[in-house]
């Protein structure tokens, strides 16, 4: 299943230490200039997900909504996460090229 490789990559990306988490770290890096990707969960409060949509938009960085907390912090090895943010740019990519074939075979994220 694709949604399953692309939690994978997550912890992949994680282990290389290139993902940062939590909404106050995910903003420091915005802030650097260091991110390359932001994944917000599904069930995070529309007030965060607002402010991410808008700090994306406005520094052209992507930005997808995938997983419920719990999932996502599953895949990182902590109890929840509502807000991933992105390092490398290899492995954005690949987490984006991920999230859009999981969404096209009609997958669930």
């Amino acid at each position: 299943m694709e949604e399953n490789k692309f939690y994978r990559f997550i912890g992949i990306a994680k282990k290389s230490g290139a993902v940062v988490s939590g909404d106050h770290m995910v903003e420091k890096e915005l802030n650097r200039g260091t991110l390359r990707l932001v994944v917000v969960a599904t069930d995070t409060s529309i007030r965060i997900r607002n402010k991410y949509e808008r700090f994306c938009k406005e520094l052209s960085i992507p930005m997808r909504i995938a997983g419920t907390k719990e999932v996502l912090g599953k895949a990182i090895g902590r109890d929840q996460a509502a807000v991933l943010g992105f390092k490398d740019k290899n492995q954005s990519e690949n987490l984006i090229k991920l999230h859009e074939n999981t969404i096209e075979t009609g997958g669930v994220l």
